[in-house]
């Protein structure tokens, strides 16, 4: 997601995956793909950090960070913990992801 590949995000994805981000959920691949194209504006740089996984049996629990700098400077912008849980399915695919501000 990171680096905005549509192709490598849709591959790990199960075909019915559901994305839930806060309130709002979409469904399927091609919701997968408009999520990783989505371009933020130039002056910011957006990324995802991971700063620890927790689970197993196929639900994983991950805490990150929304980082957000600015791209002339690449001074911070912004930062945002989250909590993102992550359901596998038995092929590995990703069926369920769902992020939310930490806490």
């Amino acid at each position: 997601m990171n680096a905005n590949d549509a192709d490598g995000v849709a591959a790990l994805s199960d075909p019915s995956i559901v994305i839930q981000i806060g309130p709002h959920e979409a469904q399927g691949i091609d919701a997968v793909r408009a999520l990783a194209d989505q371009q933020g504006p130039e002056s910011i740089v957006s990324t995802v950090e991971i700063d620890e996984i927790e689970g197993a049996d196929g639900k994983y629990e991950v805490a990150a960070r929304r980082v957000q700098r600015w791209a002339e400077t690449n001074e911070p912008a912004s930062e945002e913990g989250l909590t993102v849980v992550i359901h596998l399915g038995e092929d590995g695919l990703v069926t369920r992801a769902e992020m939310r501000p930490a806490g």
